[in-house]
């Protein structure tokens, strides 16, 4: 892996992080501990759509799985009274796993301006706060801006553009040294039920000319680091024969990570009673149900399945 870098600059889009939607943290972190992760405090998110207004609670709490490029949330519900939490209980009752998918970029005003002559409709920008422990015991506040759109819009989930303001206190190194040995975020996994005209509506979204053919069945969209695979029913039966998935709608259904050891990576989950498949140069292991989903686990960007022509 090149030397990591968290933050896009100019024009570029990284794909920032994924997030599973569980019913209890509780059981997620202690199965998050299990699979060698270390995770940030459980915190409750506050926002405020006016600069000028005080943080109100949003409605939803966090965990982090900080990684050298990229990250892994995991949400909670706190208060289901909230519009933000309604919408979340409503995804975690359709099914427990990935809902949400963050793009980074510099600036989201911009973005914004960009989805809306695109025919996507931006909600207003957010900026997001949440308190964050620092190593010497005291507290800074991470800042966030957020552009959403319209939950009809990307009907796969809470997909999303954001702008970090506080790199240094969202990325630890105490946060970043996994006993699994798993560094960095790649590639989302997303199942279609129409595969072109998905993959035209994230090529616009993404602000990309056109998606990679893997087959058939497959395609990718490449971005500044990482990317979108998306794949029809077919597709997805190639890539995760032995999966359940939910029978109608799209979904998110896994993702890429990159290990530092992908043996050393394999005999941790074994170790620890997970049972990883491998498949040629990379692994694929489904994740407890409290977390749902599936991760790919390769050493090198062009071993994962979907790298192949």
């Amino acid at each position: 892996m090149k030397q990591a870098r968290q933050l896009p600059g100019g024009d570029e889009i990284f794909l920032d992080h994924v997030a599973h939607f569980v019913p209890d943290m509780a059981e997620a972190h202690r199965d998050l501990n299990r699979l060698g992760f270390v995770q940030t405090p459980y915190t409750e998110h506050r926002h405020q759509t006016d600069e000028g207004a005080a943080p109100a609670p949003s409605g939803t709490a966090n965990r982090c799985i900080m990684l050298p490029e990229g990250y892994i949330e995991v949400i909670a519900v706190s208060d289901a009274a909230t519009e933000l939490g309604k919408r979340t209980q409503g995804q975690i009752d359709r099914y427990v796993g990935l809902h949400l998918i963050a793009f980074s970029c510099v600036d989201p005003e911009s973005v914004q301006g960009r989805l809306t002559l695109t025919g996507f409709h931006p909600q207003p920008l957010v900026h997001l706060k949440r308190p964050v422990t620092m190593p010497n015991g005291g507290e800074e506040e991470a800042a966030f801006t957020v552009c959403r759109v319209r939950p009809q819009d990307m009907p796969e989930g809470r997909v999303q553009y954001l702008a970090h303001h506080t790199e240094e206190i969202v990325w630890q190194d105490r946060w970043m040294q996994h006993g699994n040995g798993i560094v960095a975020l790649r590639d989302v996994v997303i199942g279609a039920e129409v595969l072109d005209k998905t993959a035209a509506r994230y090529c616009w979204f993404l602000d990309r000319g056109g998606p990679k053919p893997v087959n058939a069945h497959i395609w990718r969209i490449p971005l500044d680091r990482g990317g979108v695979v998306i794949a029809d029913e077919e597709g997805l039966g190639e890539l995760l024969p032995n999966v359940d998935f939910p029978d109608e709608g799209p979904l998110i259904a896994g993702y890429g990570v990159l290990s530092a050891d992908l043996s050393a990576t394999e005999s941790f989950f074994r170790e620890r009673g997970f049972a990883p498949e491998r498949i040629d140069n990379y692994l694929e292991l489904t994740l407890p149900e409290s977390l749902g989903g599936t991760l790919f686990i390769a050493e090198e960007d062009t071993d994962f399945p979907w790298m192949r022509q």
